[in-house]
């Protein structure tokens, strides 16, 4: 199916789709949170709520967002670069962890420690703005109907929150089998090597633009 050729709607699942697919900083906070017993819901929720303003500003801003000078958006993927490099030292220094297990709160964690991880996590991360303001914004103008751009926001609203809390049940449900520290860090190596790979990945590309 050809871009042309595919409602606003359409558009909006295939990209949030891809987003869905794709593992990031974002999906292994809310993962985490889930393994941990945290308050997962919670969490997926504050980035959820985090991702709808995105796109709605992505609609709202679209023309001015669109026509962003190309060397700011390039700056932004440098500092998405840098982000994920930190995220990835991040797992590994929790995964080299000594000393006990992490508290587990069973949901009873206050909402502060949640806002905390997801502002140092969701709102500090440049690949968040890239993915939801940004793209959507330039895909957006692509578009002539006013009908076809509201399905576009739409449908990536409806896609956002399938993952942020499919992705909050997934980790429910790995809490289920991994419930020592070892298999704690074993994930934490995993999100490490995950990111690291992304980040190499991101630098290659930015040096051959």
């Amino acid at each position: 199916m050809n871009l042309g050729d595919a409602s606003g709607f359409q558009v909006g699942l295939a990209l949030g789709l891809a987003s869905m697919a794709s593992i990031g900083p974002n999906n292994l906070l809310i993962i985490r949170e889930g393994l941990l017993r945290g308050r997962a819901l919670f969490v997926a929720s504050l980035t959820w709520g985090t991702y709808v303003a995105l796109i709605a500003a992505s609609w709202l801003l679209g023309g001015s967002i669109a026509r962003l000078d190309p060397a700011f958006q390039t700056a932004l993927s440098w500092l998405g670069l840098a982000a994920l490099a930190w995220f990835a030292l991040q797992s590994f220094r929790a995964a080299s962890a000594a000393g006990c297990p992490e508290e587990r709160s069973d949901g009873q964690d206050r909402a502060r420690p949640c806002i905390a991880r997801v502002i140092g996590v969701v709102w500090m991360n440049p690949l968040t703005y890239i993915e939801l303001l940004l793209v959507p914004a330039a895909l957006g103008q692509s578009f002539v109907s006013g009908g076809d751009r509201l399905q576009f926001i739409l449908a990536l609203v409806l896609m956002s929150a399938l993952y942020c809390y499919g992705y909050a049940l997934g980790g429910r449900v790995m809490a289920l089998v991994l419930r020592n520290r070892t298999n704690l860090r074993i994930f934490d190596l995993i999100s490490g090597l995950v990111l690291a790979g992304l980040a190499a990945a991101m630098a290659a590309r930015l040096v051959t633009q």
